[in-house]
């Protein structure tokens, strides 16, 4: 990967470098923050310099600004408590509600944790998630590997290149964490990021992430709920099964961001509450 950097370095396009090089966005962006943070004396302070105004410039893997968008999470399939029916009720919505982007919070899988007893080999797990894996032409899917999906890399598989291989239309972001952009605002979208605070190269206001199992809406945050049967606050709203839906509305200088969480009732969505978010925008 050295030697990517040094292209980039030489001022060659990020674009160009990706197509040349075969590799994903995430995965060039995973290196740059790695050697921008690291401070190797190989680097000068102007290369370190050069590289992280590269990583600022293309951080964000979408912009998303005006778009509606549905955000599923932890569907653990493989895993005794998968449910298979919820993601297809999922995509009809976003069908029949005009939503072209969905966003994956991590843990597609089980990873071998706490897998069902037909899938005790991860390629009997990836085979499983290939097919019960939904997928349409005219949704583009966003996945973000979770804890459990990285297991399968000790194994020999990356189950994000794979999904985005094998099915249409679907986009890796890497693994724990990701940006995507709404009028110019960074927004992390992780799956129990352990980044801290002093290792952060992009400042974000707003956080949306997956792992917790629960829905929860805070000041800066939100917790997507699951997809799967594997509920961590059962007989309480924020423990069902579920996902979300965020719209944007600008109002002159400022934009709302609506987010409304559903659950099902006999594989029926059901809108539960709507929680509004302002911001105003970059000048």
């Amino acid at each position: 990967m050295r030697e990517v950097l040094e292209q980039l370095i030489a001022g060659e396009e990020f674009d160009k470098v990706l197509k040349e090089n075969q590799l994903n966005k995430y995965e060039l962006l995973a290196s740059l923050r790695k050697e921008v943070i690291a401070y190797k004396k190989e680097l000068s302070l102007n290369e370190r310099e050069q590289l992280k105004s590269v990583y600022l410039k293309f951080y964000s893997m979408v912009d998303l600004t005006g778009q509606k968008v549905a955000f599923i999470s932890d569907t653990h399939f493989a895993s005794k408590k998968e449910n298979v029916e919820y993601f297809p009720v999922v995509l009809d919505f976003c069908r029949n509600h005009g939503i072209f982007y969905l966003f994956h919070g991590g843990d597609i899988g089980d990873g071998l944790v706490e897998c069902h007893k037909e899938y005790q080999m991860p390629k009997k797990q990836i085979d499983h998630i290939l097919d019960v894996y939904p997928e349409d032409k005219n949704i583009r899917q966003y996945i973000l590997g979770g804890n459990h999906d990285a297991k399968y890399l000790k194994h020999g598989y990356d189950l994000l290149k794979i999904l985005s291989a094998e099915k249409k239309n679907i986009f890796p972001l890497g693994y724990f964490q990701s940006y995507f952009t709404v009028y110019g605002y960074p927004f992390s979208f992780e799956h129990h990021s352990k980044i801290r605070p002093q290792y952060r190269l992009v400042d974000f206001p707003f956080v949306i992430a997956g792992h917790a199992h629960k829905s929860r809406f805070a000041d800066d945050f939100i917790k997507l709920p699951t997809l799967s049967n594997d509920i961590h606050m059962e007989n309480k709203p924020e423990g069902t099964a579920g996902f979300v839906v965020m719209e944007t509305f600008p109002c002159g200088c400022s934009f709302d961001l609506n987010f409304s969480r559903y659950s099902f009732s006999d594989l029926e969505p059901v809108k539960e509450e709507t929680y509004t978010y302002q911001f105003t925008k970059k000048r």
